[in-house]
Formats: C-alpha cells, structure tokens, sequence
C-alpha cells in the first residue's frame, strides 16, 4: 500500500519538528509525506528541509480544505490511501499498518479515536465519546484516511473554511463507502482548552456545530468561534 500522508499548515514550525521525524520514520518509505503550507512565516521551510523527502508544498490558496486538497489532487497521484494528519496531533506508532488493516478489511474512509496530551477529567470525557460513530463525536483532530478511489468519487473536500471534515465524513455515510473507527488512540494537542479553558471551549463547539447542522453560512460560523474563542 502506498500511503500518502498531508498535514495542512500554518505556522505550525514547533509542531512540526515533533511530528515529521515520528512520520518519516514510520513511514519507512511505504509512502510520501506532504505538507500543504497556506503561507507561514514562522520556521516552516527550514523545519521541513531538515526532513528529506518531505514535500513542501508552497499552496496557491490559504485554507485548510483547500490546500489538503491541493496536495491530494495534483501529487502523488499513485498513492493507493491519502492520510490527512493535523500538525498539532501525532497518529499511534503502526498507523501505516492500522490503515493498510483497515483498508484490507474493506473499508474506504477512516479515522482514529482520540486522547489529549494533557490530563483533565473533562477531557477524557471528550476523549471517550470518540470510539462512537455520531457526527458530535468526530472531527478532524482524529486523522482521515479515504482511499484514492473514495477521495475522487466523493470529490474531496469542499471548499469551506470550517467544518470541512465532517462535511465529507457525512457524505462517505451517504455513500456506498465502509467508514471505520480504528481502535487505538491519536494524541491530540489540548493547546485549545489551555488558553481558553474547558466550558468556553464546549460552548463554542456546540455552538458552530448548531450551525453547521442549521445551514449557517460559513462566514458566521467562523466569526462566532474567534468571538467565543482567544487565538491559540
């Protein structure tokens, strides 16, 4: 199986130093490693230059739907899986083999439970709910694996500027595609709840998601959580 994986960014440099040598050694050259970059300034290109082999893809557009699409679409074409990762989480060691295993027992699309790096009772509650399959308990932190064939045939994601990946987690549910919850954890940053705590956090997630499963418009969905929420 040739798995490509692509992690959409932002001056995510920090993060990145973490989890490109974790990648690349799992990935012991069974695939190949993008990183859709929508027009950082931190340390970036230098972090990804010290890691040989991985694509810095310089995107035409800023956004996290459109730049994972941009690598998906117009490289590595061969790639048999497409793995989209988050710079601020880390899949489980043997996610290579998880995927390839889930894959081989006929699933197209897929994607991890989740844990947070940092302890707090709360959290764990938030971490519990995602071995479930409802639309509340996903979400892009999870990691995404769609086959070639499901990426294309679903068209890959839409261009929105929020909420993108249960967008498409709802259209694989609407297709003939076989969705799975692997069983094993990726380790999610909790750098969202550090800066604004763990109600403000909740009450802004159930808000959007109100939204979103309203119809609200893109752009009131966003301008709601940068009200709700401090930048982290």
């Amino acid at each position: 199986m040739n798995l490509h994986v692509i992690t959409p960014v932002i001056n995510e440099a920090d993060n990145l130093r973490v989890l490109l040598p974790f990648l690349v050694s799992e990935l012991a050259g069974r695939g190949s490693i993008t990183i859709a970059d929508g027009g950082s300034t931190d340390e970036t290109a230098s972090v990804i230059a010290a890691n040989p082999g991985v694509r810095h893809l310089l995107c035409d557009r800023c956004g996290r739907a459109t730049q994972m699409n941009e690598a998906a679409r117009n490289h590595v074409p061969e790639a048999d899986v497409v793995y989209f990762v988050h710079a601020d989480t880390t899949p489980p060691k043997g996610f290579y083999n998880d995927i390839q295993s889930s894959v081989k027992a006929g699933n197209d699309v897929g994607c991890y439970r989740f844990k947070f790096d940092t302890f707090h009772p709360l959290l764990s509650i938030n971490a519990f709910c995602t071995r479930f399959k409802g639309l509340a308990c996903r979400g892009g932190d999870q990691s995404l694996f769609l086959t070639h064939r499901a990426f294309d045939e679903l068209g890959g994601f839409r261009d929105m500027k929020i909420m993108e990946d249960y967008d498409i987690i709802q259209r694989t549910w609407a297709s003939d595609f076989n969705f799975h919850v692997m069983p094993r954890n990726i380790l999610v940053s909790a750098r969202k709840y550090r800066v604004n705590g763990w109600y403000r956090v909740q009450m802004a997630n159930l808000k959007v998601f109100r939204m979103y499963k309203a119809g609200a418009p893109q752009e009131a969905m966003v301008s709601t959580y940068k009200q709700m929420l401090d930048p982290w």
